[in-house]
C-alpha cells in the first residue's frame, strides 16, 4: 500500500477508473512475482509440519488480502461502486481473481499474454463491482 502505483489507482475519481489502474498494478507485480509462486508454497507447506521453519514463518493475515482488502474499502465508496457489495465481497472478488494461481493458469499454462489476462481481469472485475462500465 506504500507502493505509487497504488496511491495513484486509489485516487481515481471513479470504482472503473481505480480498477482499471489497481488491474495494471497487480499485473506488472505478477509478472515478477507469480513464477517463484510455487516455491513459498512448498515453503509454506513445509512451515505447516516443521516447527523450525514454522518459527520463521510470519504469521497473521495473507498480506495480499489486506492490500486488496483496503483497495476494495476506496472502490466501494465511488459514485459508480455497484449497490450492495460491501468491502468484504469487494476484496474477496478482488484477492481471488487477482491471485498469482489465476494468473499463473491463464498466462503460463494457457499461453494467454499478460496484456490479454489484464483485459480480461479488468472486464471481469468491473462487471462484478461497478455500475457502469464506461
Amino acid at each position: 500500500m506504500d507502493r505509487e502505483w497504488f496511491r495513484s489507482a486509489c485516487a481515481e475519481p471513479t470504482a472503473a477508473g481505480q480498477l482499471r489502474a489497481h488491474v495494471r498494478g497487480v499485473r506488472d507485480i505478477l509478472g515478477r512475482v507469480a513464477p517463484i509462486m510455487p516455491l513459498i508454497a512448498a515453503a509454506a507447506a513445509a512451515a505447516a509440519t516443521d516447527l523450525e521453519i514454522a518459527a520463521q514463518w510470519p504469521a497473521g493475515p495473507d498480506p495480499r488480502y489486506t492490500v486488496q482488502y483496503a483497495a476494495a474499502k476506496v472502490l466501494t465508496s465511488k459514485s459508480d461502486a455497484r449497490p450492495g457489495i460491501d468491502p468484504a465481497r469487494a476484496a474477496d472478488l478482488l484477492y481471488g481473481m487477482l491471485s498469482p494461481e489465476l494468473y499463473l493458469i491463464f498466462v503460463r499454462d494457457r499461453g494467454w499474454s499478460p496484456e490479454a489476462w489484464e483485459e480480461w481481469a479488468c472486464a471481469a472485475l468491473t462487471a462484478q463491482l461497478c455500475t457502469d462500465r464506461e
